[in-house]
């Protein structure tokens, strides 16, 4: 009987020691262990090449020159929508360095539609319809960018839940936890790798696409989503919104007036009823003749 009970500890022992963590950690993979596991990267500004500084230094004033590129875009460790994961290019554009402010939008459209007040805030509660009034409006100088181009522009080539890295860093973004419940003006916060500001948080972002509950399979070459739909899509998170409304491939839905079809997430995201934070920024592509 103790030989038997020896033999039992030694195999149990074996059994023990041969598990190591990583082998727990990998049977039990969740999101947070996949982003823990990436490499660290180095935060740079994009470089322009010297072929491409002519159509840099030509950018539309308020704007900054993104190179395009193929990226993976979607995330096949978080919410259903956001994958699969696949390739897509996007050609070179130049987007809104800022969220189109209250005193741009008053110029244009007459009103002020936003909750909190002030001329350097971003503009919010404005619908689809009314952005894209907005634009037209703009004689060519502004177009909503595609989900494919809001991405791309606001990964700034990082391969990580933000822009910045794995964690959240309040010095780049306003959120539930140093928002105190409203926008700030734009700009305060530090910009992304292409200079963008306030990509993450201050106010959700409208793209142009309509929403599809999956991405497609296959590499895609400037994609604008599924032909039609009920609803657009909007990215970014807003100030009210927690650290995982925040990251690069949340995506959720909003009526293009504004109707709310709330989406149950994961990060528990509820977009309210009566305001939604939702604002833009406006894209320009480039023209040929600057290639």
């Amino acid at each position: 009987m103790n030989n038997l009970k020896k033999y039992l500890l030694s195999i149990l022992l074996i059994l023990i020691l041969g598990c190591s963590p990583e082998q727990v950690k990998d049977s039990n993979n969740t999101q947070e262990d996949v982003f823990e596991s990436q490499e660290s990267f180095k935060f740079e500004p994009v470089a322009i090449t010297p072929e491409d500084k002519p159509i840099a230094d030509n950018a539309p004033e308020g704007m900054v020159f993104i190179k395009g590129g193929c990226f993976i875009l979607g995330n096949n460790f978080a919410q259903v929508d956001e994958a699969p994961e696949h390739e897509v290019c996007v050609d070179d554009f130049y987007l809104d360095i800022y969220e189109v402010t209250q005193s741009r939008w008053e110029k244009i459209m007459g009103f002020n539609p936003s909750r909190f007040i002030g001329p350097d805030r971003p503009v919010e509660q404005v619908t689809f319809y009314d952005v894209q009034e907005f634009a037209e409006t703009s004689e060519g100088r502004c177009r909503i960018p595609t989900e494919a181009e809001w991405e791309y522009a606001a990964r700034g080539h990082a391969d990580a839940r933000y822009f910045w890295g794995n964690m959240m860093n309040g010095e780049y973004a306003w959120f539930e936890d140093n928002s105190n419940g409203q926008t700030h003006p734009v700009g305060r916060k530090t910009s992304n790798q292409f200079g963008v500001y306030d990509i993450m948080g201050n106010v959700w972002e409208w793209v142009s696409d309509w929403y599809d509950a999956a991405y497609p399979r296959g590499k895609q070459i400037n994609p604008t989503g599924v032909m039609k739909g009920n609803y657009k899509v909007v990215r970014g998170g807003a100030f009210d919104s927690s650290a995982g409304g925040l990251r690069i491939t949340n995506r959720t839905w909003l009526h293009p007036k504004n109707k709310v079809f709330p989406k149950v997430t994961t990060y528990g995201q509820v977009m309210n009823e009566i305001y939604n934070y939702v604002g833009f920024r406006c894209a320009q592509s480039v023209k040929p003749n600057l290639k």
